[in-house]
């Protein structure tokens, strides 16, 4: 595991590739930040409805947005779709509902094996309070999020073999190390078993 200095470390590099930023940034939004946190198992952090009082900046691990839809009729269970991952190097968060304090639409969650620094709600608005220039930071993150989003779900308009490869284009295909394989599949609209023969077919054929 890295040391948790270092991670905010790349946490504060990452935010100040955004905007420049006060010469006491850092030291002013340290203390707002968690340690590192391990989560041992699948943690779900918001429900529909609920509003997102924290974002998150994985060191290790992926986040996950998922809406729960009605089986089939032949079904017993509620089956879920996943609809965006999120993995290090970028700030996770629910963007409408932490920004603008309204619900959430979808279930937020933390896989499980994943490490994460958080920064709550309330510390967001004490350092804004310190530093006005902090709200236009948070801003442009949601901006680029929101970009990020749009980007994601075009890919998702993409299905089977030319969805994953557009899927592996987008994450790298590193991902597949630590993603489960049951999510890869629900975000691009199959199956975990019909994804496992095209990443089988594609590897006959190389």
């Amino acid at each position: 595991m890295k040391n948790h200095q270092s991670s905010h470390d790349e946490l504060i590099a990452h935010l100040l590739t955004f905007m420049e930023m006060p010469g006491d940034f850092p030291d002013l939004l340290r203390p707002a930040l968690s340690s590192e946190i391990e989560y041992h198992k699948e943690t779900i952090i918001n429900h529909p409805s609920t509003v997102a009082d924290l974002a998150f900046w994985p060191v290790r691990g992926y986040t996950r947005v998922y809406k729960s839809l009605k089986p089939e009729p032949d079904r017993e269970h509620y089956v879920q779709q996943t609809i965006d991952i999120s993995l290090p190097g970028k700030v996770s968060l629910a963007a409408n509902s932490f920004m603008n304090r309204v619900p959430v639409g979808n279930y937020f969650v933390i896989q499980k094996g994943s490490i994460m620094i958080n920064f709550s709600y309330q510390s967001f608005m004490d350092l804004g309070a310190k530093m006005p220039e902090v709200k236009d930071l948070a801003l442009k993150i949601v901006a680029a999020g929101e970009a990020d989003w749009h980007d994601k779900m075009e890919m998702c308009k993409v299905k089977c073999a030319d969805g994953y490869a557009k899927f592996l284009d987008h994450f790298d295909p590193v991902v597949e190390e630590f993603v489960d394989q049951r999510h890869i599949a629900s975000y691009i609209g199959m199956a975990s078993e019909e994804l496992s023969r095209l990443k089988k077919s594609m590897r006959q054929k190389t």
